[in-house]
């Protein structure tokens, strides 16, 4: 079943030799145990439109007055950056990404032998951009699928998509007031040639995970989860092999955990990613997100893992577990520039 799902996800997301290439020497290395980047979360703007409930990235817009999106030159020479440091991987979240006038300028800045996904609320997408996207090279559209979003996602699209060559994905987060999209999403999936992302959750604005039907249908290889590729192995990849980078450089361990271990408008990537993956090489989790025991033990069975329930999070800061751990003496502050960082890209459309 493991071989099945990362088979799938492959196919999902590399589309061209070169990215095969780069994406089996990445394995490669890893396999050996040697230190390697391989995803890239990045934040392109705050601005959004929408305000949902338990977003992830809630209490860093809402600390930002609509500062300018990162510069796209700063992002070319961040992915030039992390590609050094082996990345195969970038993620292009927000804010919503589609609210840049200069998007598609942003995404010819990533290197054609890394795999391209983006996130979308699909309020701004139509298919004029759906075929951008895939001329742009872009691998998968990763559609935010729940309550939030039910007035906004557009079928048609996400068939457009397909026919063109992209992947789509149907982002889902596992709660359990999110049970009945998520179940819809699952069945929806298959029918359409989708897939499911499944967004462990952090507990702010929930109870935290709906284990039942997160653990029923986490090995079908039409889900996926980033720990189960980024990683290689079914543990976290936050930190090590996988890092988030905010709108304003701040560099993360991943888009739900906000402490700061670096800002690249102050140091290079590599010095601030080799800092993480000493701090989190030896901290082996299921899910750096985890803060309750009880599901702690139960994601070890259900995996048959025994990872150290000293690794897990506390429950202070629902943006940020780090915090009453050992691993905030390591953390720095997270920016908050009196004036907008970078230049070029303008506000919504």
């Amino acid at each position: 079943m493991m071989i099945r799902k990362r088979l799938a996800q492959l196919r999902q997301g590399v589309k061209t030799p070169e990215q095969f290439a780069r994406t089996m020497a990445s394995e490669a290395k890893m396999r050996m145990g040697l230190p390697t980047l391989r995803s890239l979360e990045l934040a392109s703007t705050w601005v959004c439109n929408l305000a949902c409930e338990f977003c992830y990235a809630e209490d860093l817009m809402s600390a930002r007055h609509k500062p300018a999106p990162i510069a796209v030159d700063t992002v070319r020479e961040l992915l030039c950056q992390a590609r050094a440091l082996g990345l195969i991987h970038v993620n292009v979240t927000g804010g919503e990404p589609f609210t840049r006038k200069d998007l598609f300028e942003l995404l010819d800045a990533v290197p054609k032998d890394v795999v391209v996904s983006i996130v979308t609320n699909s309020i701004l997408l139509n298919e004029e951009r759906v075929d951008r996207l895939k001329d742009a090279g872009v691998s998968t559209i990763q559609m935010s699928y729940g309550a939030n979003y039910d007035r906004h996602f557009k079928l048609e699209l996400a068939r457009r998509a397909v026919r063109r060559g992209l992947s789509v994905t149907l982002s889902v987060v596992n709660i359990l007031c999110e049970r009945k999209w998520v179940l819809e999403a699952l069945e929806m999936a298959p029918r359409e040639g989708f897939s499911v992302l499944f967004n462990y959750p952090m507990r702010y604005k929930n109870e935290g995970l709906d284990s039942e039907v997160y653990w029923q249908y986490r090995y079908e290889p039409y889900v996926r989860e980033d720990n189960l590729f980024w990683s290689g192995k079914d543990r976290c990849p936050a930190g090590t092999t996988k890092i988030y980078v905010t709108n304003d450089g701040d560099v993360m361990t991943c888009d739900r955990i906000h402490g700061s271990f670096g800002n690249i408008h102050a140091e290079p990537l590599e010095p601030i990613w080799r800092r993480m993956v000493e701090r989190f090489k030896g901290m082996k989790t299921f899910c750096l997100l985890e803060t309750c025991p009880k599901q702690w033990a139960e994601n070890n069975r259900r995996a048959g893992k025994d990872y150290d329930v000293r690794h897990i999070g506390t429950d202070k800061d629902p943006f940020n577990v780090f915090i009453g751990t050992e691993v905030e003496k390591d953390l720095m502050p997270v920016s908050k520039p009196a004036a907008p960082i970078g230049s070029g890209a303008g506000a919504t459309e």
